[in-house]
């Protein structure tokens, strides 16, 4: 069996020794340096999902605030429950008021019970934060389950404890 080199923009399959990926024609040589957030936010792109999962989460803890645009398009686009619940839980640590509203786009779209309280959660974590937007958000949401709309009173009181 081969060895096989993946390559850093398409995540496609290339024998070891290639030089250019047979999928995207990018050269494969390490020809400049690539910084190891800039390999995170690469990595929200990968095939497997646990991948893309362990980068949001990556992410979060670095406080990487230049992965904010990558982590909102990522958002909107994935579809694993695991990944979602990483990405949406990373822009409730960024506290980057921006991300309010695509998280209330994807809270309206039908989603799974844990993807959606990971969703309020972020919420939380950014009105914690001193974004409004999202303490709004929390108070008129957008129609939703009764279990959802528990998870937002609880949040909601917590948040009153801490503000008041």
């Amino acid at each position: 069996m081969p060895l096989i080199q993946f390559c850093p923009s398409c995540w496609g399959g290339n024998l070891i020794d290639a030089t250019i990926c047979v999928r995207c024609r990018t050269p494969l040589s390490a020809t400049r340096p690539i910084f190891y957030e800039q390999k995170l936010m690469r990595t929200l792109h990968h095939p497997l999902p646990e991948m893309r999962e362990m980068a949001a989460i990556l992410l979060g803890q670095r406080r990487d605030q230049q992965a904010l645009p990558v982590l909102l398009s990522c958002l909107l686009e994935e579809t694993d429950t695991d990944v979602l619940c990483a990405i949406s839980k990373t822009l409730g640590q960024l506290g980057d008021c921006r991300a309010v509203a695509p998280l209330v786009q994807c809270l309206a779209q039908p989603h799974s019970l844990i993807v959606t309280l990971t969703i309020v959660d972020a919420l939380a974590a950014l009105a914690s934060m001193g974004c409004w937007e999202a303490l709004d958000v929390l108070k008129v949401p957008p129609p939703i389950a009764e279990r959802v709309a528990e998870a937002i009173t609880a949040r909601l009181e917590t948040l009153n404890r801490f503000y008041y």
